[in-house]
């Protein structure tokens, strides 16, 4: 059971990353210019695989998954209207563990992925978390 778990979570991240290079931009002489992907860009690059490109929770990858991902495009209506920002902020970046009204653990944190790729420069990384909260906003079923 735990081979097969640690099974799945390879594929997810090797998946992952084979997306997210698909998708990234290449290297410019500024590294600062390379920061600024859209939230679009980095839904596509690392959340689509398991949400789909529609964000309704139909990727690729979610039929290997426990629990299917949730749509992502309703988090405003499941919450009297108002879309929980701060909570979306949270669950992206995992700093504050998983949220037992999240679901499952399969999700992966990206705070750190982000931090990573940002070379330790924590505004960066948060603005790409920014980015990815505002283009779930804007997702919102009205």
């Amino acid at each position: 059971m735990l081979r097969n778990l640690r099974t799945q979570w390879l594929f997810l991240l090797l998946g992952a990353i084979a997306f997210a290079q698909q998708a990234t931009p290449p290297r410019t002489a500024s590294p600062e210019k390379n920061q600024s992907m859209s939230g679009k860009q980095l839904f596509t690059s690392y959340c689509a695989l398991c949400h789909g490109t529609d964000a309704k929770g139909g990727g690729p990858f979610s039929p290997q998954l426990k629990v299917w991902p949730p749509d992502l495009t309703t988090l405003a209506k499941k919450n009297n209207g108002v879309y929980p920002a701060m909570h979306v902020s949270e669950i992206i970046d995992g700093e504050f563990g998983k949220s037992p009204a999240h679901g499952s653990k399969e999700m992966p944190v990206w705070g750190p992925v982000f931090r990573s790729v940002a070379q330790g420069r924590d505004d960066s990384a948060q603005r790409r978390i920014n980015s990815l909260v505002k283009y779930l906003e804007s997702l919102q079923q009205k």
